[in-house]
């Protein structure tokens, strides 16, 4: 039997035909959308009137390497169904449909409206994408870690980035697992670095730093600093304190560690910060006074990235691991620096520790025979000048004395 004698298949053969004749629903949407010309002519005919820039804002481009190539133009716009289309639809959130969560999220995160009005600062659509959502594993995603940095920079004015080490490992090494901004302050759930639940919060560095630097955090949270920081004191410095957030500089750069004084300086020459903790607040300006600081300093001043090959704070205190000189006592500490000066001085021997005041300005105390030729010099040597001073004005006054006409 064929189709042609069986009257009963023309119904279901003519459902066909007009199925095929007839747009999809996503045709239908881009016969307008498609292009700036479509939209304008559909303007015109309803009697609408968009500025230049307006039109081009409407133009979709759907991309069938979209997470979202499966849906259809109503799945995300079901009012766009009314021609003309309702007004505010431009200002809806089509995504909070789907994505509770990541909106929930949001709404509690620094993107959330100011005005708790249920929009965002930053609509989804400003990060992700509009009708071009990829996967952020896809290099053409605007989350791909190639792109961060450039999708957040629309807002954010943290050009610094951009030149850290972080920023260099992603942007010029192509190093995907380097440190991105989601990477430390997160995806939806960015609180403000006060916010004692944010990724950025004071006392959360270490473990947001922790995450690629698992060792090095595990080091410092044994050190002074990391078990005073874990009792939740707020003085003592964490990574970004010496590192920076965003213009990272390497440690391996000799600009790093010539700077390293005074940015231990921050604390440790701040009088209210020793004063609270019974520490001297002169022992940087010890350090600069010694041969070490002084052509530490000369080198900042002059050619601040030419290496160093003088001691600086952490070549005898350490890096991550800082310990407590109290804690360790005099007899370690000695041990200690006796091997560090060893490493530029080999024949120092325990006596050569002895010329060294260890950061105390000498005084009637301690270091007196320091202090008593120190005090002599600062006498003698004003006095010395001043006594010549005095005599060659006194033998040029008589002089021109002598001079004048008697």
């Amino acid at each position: 039997m064929s189709l042609r004698s069986d009257r009963r298949w023309f119904p279901v053969l003519g459902l066909l035909v007009a199925t095929a004749a007839t747009p999809a629903p996503q045709e239908e949407c881009l016969s307008c959308h498609g292009s700036v010309e479509g939209i304008q002519a559909a303007a015109e005919s309803l009697g609408a009137q968009h500025a230049s820039g307006r039109l081009s804002a409407l133009v979709v481009t759907v991309s069938p390497d979209s997470v979202h190539a499966s849906l259809a133009c109503g799945d995300c716009h079901p009012r766009a169904s009314q021609v003309p289309h309702p007004k505010g639809m431009s200002r809806e959130n089509p995504c909070l449909g789907c994505h509770e969560d990541a909106a929930a999220a949001v709404s509690r995160s620094v993107h959330k409206d100011p005005l708790g009005q249920g929009s965002f600062r930053a609509q989804c659509w400003h990060c992700h994408g509009a009708h071009d959502v990829r996967p952020s594993q896809d290099p053409k995603s605007s989350l791909a870690p190639a792109n961060v940095a450039g999708t957040c920079l629309h807002c954010h004015n943290k050009q610094e980035y951009l030149v850290g080490v972080h920023g260099h490992g992603v942007q010029l090494a192509g190093l995907d697992l380097a440190a991105t901004c989601v990477s430390c302050h997160g995806g939806h759930d960015i609180l403000p670095a006060k916010d004692p639940a944010s990724h950025v919060h004071r006392l959360s560095v270490p473990t947001t730093c922790g995450t690629c630097h698992r060792r090095v955090t595990e080091v410092y949270l044994a050190s002074v600093h990391g078990q005073n920081l874990s009792a939740s004191n707020r003085d003592v410095p964490t990574c970004t304190d010496c590192h920076a957030a965003h213009a990272t500089l390497d440690p391996l750069l000799p600009r790093f560690r010539n700077v390293s004084p005074e940015m231990c300086a921050r604390c440790h020459a701040d009088p209210k910060v020793a004063g609270k903790y019974g520490l001297r607040a002169e022992v940087f300006d010890t350090y600069v006074a010694d041969f070490h600081g002084t052509t530490a300093e000369l080198f900042v001043a002059t050619s601040p990235d030419q290496p160093l090959n003088k001691a600086v704070c952490y070549d005898c205190h350490g890096y991550h691991d800082v310990e407590s000189v109290r804690q360790l006592g005099i007899e370690k500490v000695e041990e200690r620096l006796l091997k560090r000066c060893q490493a530029c001085h080999p024949r120092a021997s325990k006596k050569f520790l002895s010329a060294w005041t260890a950061h105390y300005v000498p005084d009637r105390e301690r270091y007196p025979l320091i202090y008593y030729v120190r005090l002599f010099y600062q006498v003698v040597i004003p006095s010395t000048v001043g006594f010549f001073l005095a005599y060659i004005a006194l033998d040029v006054w008589a002089r021109r004395r002598q001079r004048r006409p008697q």
